[in-house]
């Protein structure tokens, strides 16, 4: 009897290791020719430590803030090019931010994180846009957050420009 359970259970793990298996040999040959970059976006609070879930929160200031993950897979054919992941961030007081990361695998991911000070600063990220580049620029990949929008930047000579067109259609 126990014998026949032991059994069965070991033909049930089998069954569901086999199923894996083949869920990740299928994602795998269908991934091998393309490349694909993913951004997503998660809140950073007491919750998201370890130590919470554990009933021992940290004593000190929990962090506050929010964090950019961007993961990446390439095809074979990129392996060899010396490829760069550039983050564009617009935060919500609408400064902007540059970061460049040097691509030194296939499969890999890079973290953005906007904590404490800095996050009640900003307030933390509005959009996102990420791009692979080559050296000479070229992208390879993208992925844009869907409020991303390139600012425009409005210089003092404009601004006079538009104070003396609106004067003028005023008079």
């Amino acid at each position: 009897m126990h014998l026949r359970r032991l059994m069965q259970t070991k033909k049930k793990l089998f069954f569901k290791l086999m199923r894996q298996a083949s869920f990740c040999l299928l994602l795998f040959l269908t991934s091998c020719g393309s490349s694909a970059l993913v951004l997503h976006e998660q809140r950073i609070t007491p919750y998201y430590l370890a130590s919470t879930h554990v009933g021992s929160p940290d004593p000190r200031t929990p962090p506050k803030g929010e964090m950019v993950v961007a993961e990446w897979w390439l095809s074979k054919q990129a392996r060899d090019e010396n490829l760069s992941l550039v983050i564009n961030v617009l935060y919500r007081d609408f400064t902007t931010r540059t970061i460049t990361f040097p691509i030194q695998s296939r499969i890999g991911y890079e973290v953005i994180q906007v904590v404490n000070e800095e996050f009640e600063e900003t307030g933390g990220f509005l959009a996102y846009r990420a791009e692979i580049v080559t050296p000479s620029g070229e992208v390879f990949a993208d992925w844009k957050h869907q409020l991303w929008v390139k600012l425009i930047s409005v210089d003092e000579k404009s601004e006079d420009l538009t104070d003396r067109i609106s004067s003028a259609v005023d008079e």
